[in-house]
């Protein structure tokens, strides 16, 4: 506050007025948004709404020299090889155009946005933290028990697990992995993993989302600063507490059934389908073969446009391209953030996170924060030599 010459008192904009710049509110907006996927707006879901401003932002305001040479070469190899492959080989495909547009345009626009977003917020708190996840948990819950028209829809999957306003469970724990991971990069302090485990703990009960969960620990193994004898420890009470509730699952029936029927069918199928075409069978190939193939695995086939495990689907679609994407994007290679994206590349080993556009986003803002701090860590150092 200060006094002009005219006698008039000037109030100075309050912190939070002074925040809302642009980048604060594409990434509040989407972050409010992006649970929201069963709301439709004629195709598409107000986040691909959101993608589009956010684009023409990005056009006026933004870099492209924030990527890395890995990340436009590891892209560009990949949908080279994707395009290519469906349009080129002859075999029957469902729902290809709608892949095109995702790879082509959706899932590397919420990616670049995403290293813009994060590259924004690497000096500065993040609009939302622990309060808005566990809140939003709660909005969650409420809206499946009183199953609240427009933004909620009942699925066949995992009945009665929680998924509230996302489209299955599945996502509804990775949006609350990811962006929880989010916040705990940006703090210091082995406290951090406290608010971060007791959120994701919660999703898990109430979800039913194992393998998110897995990802947890992984996290904490790579970033928790205590010595590794010592992380072991609780690493081992929260293994042991995994199995304990999930022990159903791990039964020798259901690991049976898994490996027979599930997962491992599903592995030996698509490492057959890799061998006898290297160059890979191009976009929307996946579910037409596994609906009209004799071998039936559960879990695929019409209406699931992917394999489980995110390079094997990849590479399904672009042979050594897909590899090539995977390993950029999802393990970091090049991108200087290895240590900040391997516990997602062990996830997405289990799950089709690519086929998420709340994945690619959440993994440019990881990068872009990792890269961050890395140079501001850099920079305290040489100052202090």
């Amino acid at each position: 506050m200060r006094v002009l010459s005219s006698g008039i008192v000037q109030v100075a904009p309050i912190r939070i007025v002074q925040q809302l710049d642009l980048p604060y509110v594409l990434l509040l907006s989407a972050l409010l948004l992006l649970p929201f996927q069963v709301i439709q707006v004629s195709i598409a879901q107000p986040i691909h709404l959101w993608l589009l401003a956010a684009l023409a932002i990005f056009a006026v305001r933004g870099d492209l020299r924030i990527l890395t040479p890995a990340e436009i070469i590891g892209y560009l190899v990949f949908i080279y090889f994707a395009l290519v492959m469906t349009f080129l080989q002859d075999f029957d495909r469902i729902k290809y155009q709608e892949q095109i547009l995702k790879f082509a345009f959706i899932y590397p626009g919420f990616y670049l946005v995403g290293r813009w977003l994060g590259w924004s917020f690497r000096d500065r708190p993040l609009p939302l933290g622990y309060i808005f996840l566990f809140g939003l948990l709660a909005f969650e819950y409420l809206v499946q028990t009183l199953a609240l028209p427009v933004i909620y829809r009942a699925n066949s999957f995992g009945q009665g697990a929680l998924h509230g306003t996302f489209i299955e469970r599945n996502w509804l724990a990775l949006y609350f992995l990811l962006y929880s991971y989010t916040i705990l990069l940006t703090q210091r302090g082995d406290r951090r993993f406290i608010p971060f485990f007791a959120l994701n703990g919660m999703v898990m009960l109430l979800s039913g989302s194992k393998t998110a969960f897995v990802a947890c620990g992984l996290i904490y193994l790579i970033h928790a600063k205590t010595p590794l004898i010592l992380k072991l420890i609780p690493a081992a009470i929260g293994a042991i507490a995994y199995m304990t509730v999930f022990s159903a699952d791990f039964t020798g029936d259901m690991i049976a059934v898994r490996l027979e029927e599930e997962r491992g069918l599903a592995l030996q199928a698509s490492l057959e389908l890799i061998l006898q075409n290297p160059l890979g069978y191009g976009l929307g190939f996946v579910e037409s073969h596994f609906s009209r193939t004799w071998l039936v695995i559960r879990g695929l086939g019409e209406g699931v446009n992917s394999v489980f495990a995110v390079p094997l689907d990849l590479m399904i679609i672009a042979g050594f391209g897909g590899l090539v994407f995977w390993m950029v994007l999802f393990l970091g290679l090049g991108t200087g953030a290895m240590a900040a994206l391997l516990p997602i590349a062990a996830l997405s080993l289990l799950n089709p996170l690519h086929q998420a556009e709340s994945v690619y986003l959440f993994l440019g803002i990881i990068v872009s924060l990792y890269r961050g701090n890395r140079s501001a860590v850099r920079r305290v150092s040489s100052k202090r030599a």
